[in-house]
């Protein structure tokens, strides 16, 4: 599989990370059975970013995209940084 096949895909992944966190319920604190839920199943709650350690750059032009939390199937989910090619 080439790099640029991998960036590809990592693109697509991300801007469906993007899409489904924009999509998400909004609002307050999520209730289940009467009790709140943790904060990785409350939407209105983000954790907090983690820190990446950037791979080497490969060859040409590219730019970092940092990575992102975003709403997926009730819970939050981490989609990491990536090299993009401009």
């Amino acid at each position: 599989m080439s790099m640029k096949t991998i960036l590809f895909a990592g693109a697509l992944a991300l801007a469906a990370g993007t899409a489904a966190a924009n999509a998400a319920p909004h609002g307050g604190g999520m209730m289940m059975s009467g009790h709140h839920m943790d904060a990785m199943h409350d939407h209105g709650h983000r954790p907090p970013m983690r820190v990446e350690h950037r791979p080497p750059m490969p060859h040409g032009h590219y730019r970092w995209h940092d990575g992102a939390w975003g709403w997926r199937n009730g819970t939050w989910a981490w989609t990491p940084g990536i090299w993009i090619r401009f």
